[in-house]
């Protein structure tokens, strides 16, 4: 805030992005988890649109935007503080574990978990408030919960 500030008064410097709302913020990491292994495949696209559905109450056409919203704000974006900080904003603890408990669908979506997806999941929720032990307790019940809704 200084620097931004400082900069503003000085007339030097890029002008500071705009923060996202909170629906594209959220929406973005879940693109972004998506795309972290290096490929979108198609359960996590399915996982990914239910959830952003279900959360939000969008429609098809509400859903293609925020969906391209969020890919546009996740090409530009050069790191996890702008969205994150912006859901801390927003968001109280119980709805900040919402949004890491859908991140972790959209990681296991696919069945497993690779190092990238790992990574991700446990800088976001460190960024959201949670420790690493909350982290992993919440990743567990959500395998948990996948596992049970799974069919046999």
């Amino acid at each position: 805030m200084f620097f931004e500030k400082l900069t503003s008064l000085l007339g030097t410097g890029a002008p500071a992005a705009s923060k996202p709302d909170v629906k594209t913020a959220v929406a973005e990491l879940l693109v972004t988890a998506s795309l972290i292994d290096g490929k979108m495949d198609d359960e996590e696209v399915a996982v990914r649109d239910r959830l952003l559905k279900n959360k939000f109450g969008l429609d098809d056409a509400g859903l293609a935007q925020l969906n391209s919203d969020a890919l546009e704000a996740s090409e530009n974006a050069i790191d996890f503080y702008r969205f994150t900080s912006t859901i801390k904003e927003a968001y109280d603890r119980e709805q900040r574990q919402t949004v890491v408990e859908m991140l972790c669908e959209i990681i296991l979506a696919d069945g497993k978990i690779d190092e990238d997806e790992m990574n991700m999941g446990w800088r976001i929720a460190g960024l959201l408030g949670f420790d690493n032990r909350e982290w992993v307790m919440i990743r567990k019940q959500v395998e948990d919960r996948i596992q049970n809704d799974a069919p046999e």
